[in-house]
């Protein structure tokens, strides 16, 4: 159990610089969730990066139309999967959800990515909202966050003195939201006059990102903040981070047997004389014979697997390109980053300049190292390994991300559909679905006389 649920917003522009950066910072151990907006799509297989030790949630409409994916969220494996369950917004690729359980009841946390030309996920938000509103009823134990980038401006989040920011028409989009936050009591969680965004062509401040919160969870807000110094290179929206106080189930980590680094022939010498000093072999008559020379077998093989496997660790989030040079640069990105937010009034200062060149040099690094990378691999590839090249190259790869099975639907006895999240509830289902009971009737009926078998022909019979 812990007590502090971790999350990172961010919007990425669609930057593949900046999804890189993220990539390759993103700790197992810092961050529970990760709200994305705009991440990058690959153009060839139109898959989204995930790091190795996080698993994903997109949106349910993925894949049915043309639309981009426009929210993702990135979920820790040191989560249970059983205490969390992703939450389908249908027909939106801007609206990603998921719902933690613990000891305090529930909280749902949705990913918004509010398009500025329209107020079309708004009205998804809304109409998903109220067809399930049983299920966010605001009472002690359960609570609800909504996180993202709005595209709205208003003077109740954006600074007063940002008036060119408050045309008729940004008033009119504003009050469509700030109409849906009141029918469902939202309160805003990022602390007014905060700026999210620092333009990457004008660059001035403005707050299109925030964070908003039913009022039972409140009182479990100990950070709500923008932190400069996180930003990826690429973007123009700085990170969010949030942090909760509500114990959230963990997962234990414990590391695999690594069977691809074995030394068999040691492992054989080990095992021989444990299977030597087993009873010796009998004909085996009844189910306890059955199970006791099954568990002799079986402890033996483990007390070998303990002595002469190696664990694993482990998979890093970084990449194998990423380097200590890179490492090195997004550290001095960092300082700067801090500096140039904290003097962002003082326009004249030479740091904004040198945040600007150093972000630019970063990011073609970034491009530059995974180019060179592969390149390298490529010439120094041996012939038992072209047949791995041309894997890469021809077929579709996976996002990275660690797979679990999505929540199950499942109708009982009496026809009522129910939600199955448990781990152990699914793998019975998945069980009594492929595998189920043999009939009751007999397939073929009593003492059936079967016809005597035709002698098989002999290869000279064969024309």
């Amino acid at each position: 159990m812990q007590k502090n649920i971790r999350i990172l917003q961010i919007n990425l522009n669609k930057s593949e610089k900046a999804h890189l950066d993220l990539l390759n910072n993103t700790r197992n151990e810092r961050w529970d969730l990760v709200l994305i907006q705009e991440p990058h799509v690959m153009s060839k297989f139109l898959h989204i990066r995930t790091p190795a030790n996080y698993r994903q949630i997109f949106p349910e409409n993925r894949g049915r139309d043309d639309s981009m994916v426009r929210s993702i969220i990135w979920v820790s494996k040191s989560l249970e999967t059983r205490h969390w369950a992703n939450v389908d917004i249908p027909g939106s690729n801007d609206i990603t959800a998921i719902r933690l359980m613990g000891e305090y009841g529930q909280i749902t946390i949705f990913n918004i990515y509010n398009d500025c030309t329209h107020a079309n996920n708004e009205r998804d938000l809304k109409n998903f909202l109220r067809a399930h509103t049983g299920d966010f009823v605001e009472d002690g134990n359960h609570h609800m966050i909504w996180a993202g980038d709005f595209n709205r401006h208003h003077p109740m989040w954006d600074r007063d003195e940002d008036d060119h920011l408050f045309t008729p028409r940004a008033q009119r989009a504003a009050e469509k939201l700030i109409d849906l936050l009141s029918e469902h009591n939202m309160i805003m969680l990022l602390p007014k006059d905060t700026p999210t965004l620092k333009h990457m062509y004008t660059k001035k401040f403005s707050r299109p990102d925030n964070v908003f919160g039913s009022p039972g969870i409140q009182d479990h807000v100990i950070r709500c903040e923008v932190i400069p110094s996180l930003m990826p290179t690429g973007t123009d929206h700085y990170p969010i981070v949030t942090n909760l106080t509500l114990p959230q189930n963990r997962a234990s980590d414990a590391p695999n047997f690594n069977f691809r680094d074995v030394d068999w022939d040691d492992f054989r010498k080990k095992l021989e004389p444990r299977l030597t000093a087993l009873p010796d072999a009998t004909v085996i008559n009844t189910q306890e014979q059955l199970n006791a020379a099954a568990t002799g077998i079986t402890l033996a093989l483990k007390t070998t697997i303990q002595e002469c496997v190696k664990r694993s660790k482990p998979r890093p989030d970084s990449k194998r390109w990423w380097n200590s040079d890179l490492r090195k640069q997004k550290k001095l990105l960092n300082k700067l980053r801090a500096e140039s937010f904290r003097d962002r009034a003082l326009t004249h200062l030479p740091i904004h300049r040198t945040l600007r060149t150093q972000s630019n040099k970063y990011g073609e690094s970034i491009l530059l190292t995974k180019r060179q990378h592969w390149a390298n691999y490529l010439e120094e590839m041996s012939a038992d390994n072209i047949w791995l090249a041309n894997k890469y190259i021809k077929e579709p790869v996976g996002d990275g991300g660690s797979p679990r099975i999505p929540t199950l639907r499942a109708a009982d006895e009496e026809g009522t559909v129910r939600e199955v999240n448990n781990s152990e509830d699914k793998a019975r289902l998945l069980a009594k679905t492929f595998f189920p009971p043999p009939p009751t009737y007999l397939l073929c009926p009593p003492r059936l006389q079967l016809p005597r078998t035709t002698p098989r022909s002999s290869s000279n019979h064969i024309a």
